[in-house]
Formats: structure tokens, sequence, C-alpha cells
């Protein structure tokens, strides 16, 4: 029999947009971010502060949302 492990995955909704953010495993301090099922990339936190990882394609705007999230766990 198979168990799947419980997730900490967080989930946006924005529009017509679902963003899921999700903890690495074996890592606290970083975030992979998919929005509609594709991944855009990850959101790494150093002292406090939080920055997006290479390049991505997240609007400001949602990054801000995605931050918040993380950050207050106010995920809507």
């Amino acid at each position: 029999m198979k168990y799947q492990e419980a997730t900490d995955t967080k989930n946006i909704k924005i529009g017509p947009d679902l963003i899921a953010i999700e903890p690495v495993k074996g890592d606290t301090n970083l975030f992979r971010i998919n929005i509609n099922n594709a991944f855009k990339g990850y959101v790494i936190r150093k002292n406090d502060e939080y920055a997006l990882t290479g390049q991505n394609m997240i609007h400001p705007l949602i990054y801000a949302r995605i931050l918040d999230c993380i950050k207050n766990g106010i995920c809507t």
C-alpha cells in the first residue's frame, strides 16, 4: 500500500489563476511557485528578506500576494 505524505502546500486563488506555494523538502528557506500547475520559479528567504531566484515569469502584484501568504499565512 502506498501512502501519500501530507504537504504544507498553500494555495491562492487570484481571478482565474490558482497559485500553489510549496516548501522545498530539506530547505525551509526555499519555496516552489506554480501558477495553474506550471512551474514559475522559486522564492528564497535570507535573513527575513525574500527574493525571487533566477529568471521568473511572476507578475509583481502576484509576487506581493505570494509573499503575504508566506510571511503571514494569509492565503485566500
